[in-house]
């Protein structure tokens, strides 16, 4: 049996998803009008494949309304279906290609049109303090210092190539957008990721504090406040098909280190950050995000998971999860007994809901930052069976506390103490929580959790309906090995416990996850980009403070060894190509281009360039 029944049921799917968006951008933007009679249009460009990398489709810009420009696909369509023996006017693909190709030319404008690059306006080709060890041993004849110097400049150059900043226009005609109007310059990843990310920010602001470009930052943080004021948390990212999710939970920690760093570059950072922070906390902290575990003792728990708000494929990645939910049918199909003709309609419906199921999971994956890992298959291998509602993951609630901390301080730095009691308090209970669920003794790490409800089955689908119902859960962990078992250290969960933190250290350096040119991002060659041999960025920086702050002499020694391996390789890999890259292949000393997943490899690059000029800061 084919997923979706007909093509009407596709385009349904996608104008729901384009209705879903549009609605929670009323909130953002009360202008927008909806444009739902748009869906037929973005359904022939995705099944015509008139761009590799469906993200494409849903960037363009309407270069006239969405009534006028239906109007004229309508038109184009018609004729299409008078010179075509189907005789369908709603079958998108009547529509010849060419002509379609050409439609898409005429009426829309390239994705990326409507933001302009620009110059930061406290870019400086050589910043005064830039780098300090490092100018001061190349001016002293060290000849690697000296190019590593060359480097770091070569990559601060960079943000002026990532600076963008959001066209006027989508202010004046928001309808004919999916991106998000936002007050200040930003500074984007790179490459397809042409706007705001939000867990990619971070790493941003970290760099562009080494290259002394306050200003910028506190505007990337600016524009981050005003998408959480806006709609209540910050989105995946500035487009408005990514109000259904968010990312890993990381603003808190970018005020932090913004006012700590800088506090002249917005000095009413803190008043107007704290109440939209408890506003974010809120959003992670309450169902269905939020789940009550019941120990084996007996005593409960509150821990988070990510779930996004989306039964639909994401319109940015339209066809590639049309694909997975196809490929899932078919492959439980053949799994399953033949059915009568008279069970076709109870057989379309339990399609039509595992297919919702499905794209749940997908956005859900996508929510982690991790899209996507053999971490949430239940298989561990296959795309299909993903089940990211169903973890709680180790990384995720780490950030919580930490963002619960950073609140506390946040509170206590405004004169608000009963506030920063609170979290101080929530804190603690996370970490008791976490502790109690996640930290293995005996592996010396922490663990994704996988819930199952309380005298329930365990499957995703149960578990998301128990979360609706409020019901507790219990928790089993996940022995898998990931990079993500090891972010808690970064947080701060074994601050003030020196012992657990030289234990975890000692566990990430037996655990086969350090390669020759970094810390790979788990032990498993699926072919997916968050899995062996690829080796991230974001990771690489979290794993490798953390073993400096928490794990003794010997975190230390191992956290400047590993970022003078990651260095290296990110210069060697920069001169070969030209390029920072996404991510990176950690299995060659030699350093290569990560790849996998569901799209090409990307250049760039935003967190890249952070954690490359953090490390040549701290660890030269």
């Amino acid at each position: 049996m084919r997923l979706l029944a007909s093509k009407k049921a596709n385009t349904r799917q996608l104008g729901s998803s384009i209705c879903c968006c549009s609605q929670a951008l009323m909130h953002f933007m009360p202008a927008v009008a909806l444009h739902l009679c748009l869906q037929p249009l973005l359904l022939a460009i995705q099944e015509a494949h008139i761009y590799n990398d469906s993200k494409t489709a849903v960037d363009l810009v309407l270069k006239n309304s969405p009534a006028d420009t239906l109007a004229a696909f309508q038109q184009l369509a018609a004729a299409n279906s008078s010179s075509n023996s189907s005789g369908s006017s709603s079958s998108s693909s009547s529509i010849d290609r060419a002509a379609l190709q050409q439609f898409v030319n005429e009426q829309l404008d390239p994705a990326g049109s409507d933001l302009q690059q620009c110059v930061p306006p406290d870019w400086q080709q050589r910043p005064a303090t830039f780098l300090p060890n490092l100018t001061a041993a190349a001016a002293a004849g060290d000849a690697n210092a000296t190019q590593l110097l060359q480097f770091g400049l070569d990559v601060h150059a960079l943000w002026r190539v990532l600076c963008r900043q959001v066209s006027p226009a989508v202010a004046q005609h928001p309808e004919r957008h999916s991106l998000l109007p936002l007050p200040n310059r930003t500074v984007v990843p790179g490459d397809r990721f042409r706007e705001t990310y939000y867990w990619d920010s971070y790493w941003v602001v970290r760099g562009l504090l080494v290259s002394g470009m306050t200003e910028t930052a506190a505007g990337l943080v600016g524009n981050l406040l005003s998408m959480l004021k806006a709609v209540g948390h910050v989105p995946n990212g500035a487009r408005s098909y990514y109000l259904n999710r968010s990312q890993p939970p990381l603003l808190s920690a970018m005020v932090r280190e913004l006012y700590e760093a800088a506090p002249q570059a917005d000095p009413s950072l803190l008043s107007r950050a704290l109440p939209l922070l408890l506003r974010e906390h809120a959003y992670w902290t309450t169902a269905p995000k939020q789940v009550t575990i019941s120990a084996a003792n007996g005593t409960t728990y509150n821990l988070s998971r990510y779930y996004a708000d989306w039964q639909q494929p994401r319109p940015e990645s339209y066809r590639e999860d049309v694909a997975t939910a196809a490929n899932a049918t078919n492959s439980s199909s053949s799994s399953s007994s033949s059915s009568s003709s008279s069970n076709d309609t109870a057989a379309a419906a339990a399609a039509a809901a595992a297919a919702a199921e499905l794209y749940q999971q997908l956005a859900s994956g996508a929510e982690s930052g991790w899209d996507y890992s053999s971490r949430w298959f239940a298989d561990n291998e296959t795309l299909g069976t993903i089940r990211t509602t169903q973890i709680v993951p180790a990384d995720l609630n780490a950030f919580l506390y930490q963002m619960e901390r950073n609140i506390a301080w946040a509170a206590n730095s405004s004169g608000n103490a009963a506030t920063s009691e609170a979290f101080n308090q929530a804190a603690a209970q996370r970490l008791a929580a976490m502790q109690a669920l996640l930290w293995d003794n005996t592996t010396g790490m922490w663990h994704d959790g996988v819930l199952a409800p309380a005298n329930t089955t365990n499957s995703s689908s149960s578990t998301t309906a128990a979360a609706a119902a409020g019901q507790v859960f219990t928790l089993t962990q996940n022995p898998g090995i990931f990079a993500s078992n090891f972010v808690p250290l970064w947080a701060g969960l074994a601050e003030g416990n020196e012992a657990q933190g030289v234990q975890v250290v000692g566990a990430l350096q037996s655990s086969g996850l350090v390669g020759p040119a970094g810390i790979a991002t788990t032990l498993y060659p699926t072919g997916q980009q968050w899995d062996y041999p690829n080796g991230w960025p974001p990771l690489q920086h979290m794993l490798i403070e953390g073993a400096a702050k928490y794990g003794g002499a010997a975190g230390r020694t191992f956290a400047a060894d590993l970022a003078h391996t990651w260095v290296t390789m990110n210069m060697r890999v920069f001169n070969n190509t030209g390029h920072m890259h996404e991510k990176y292949d950690v299995s060659h000393a030699s350093g290569l281009v990560g790849r996998g997943g569901e799209y090409a490899p990307q250049v760039g690059f935003g967190w890249s360039n952070g954690v490359a000029l953090d490390f040549l800061s701290k660890y030269y």
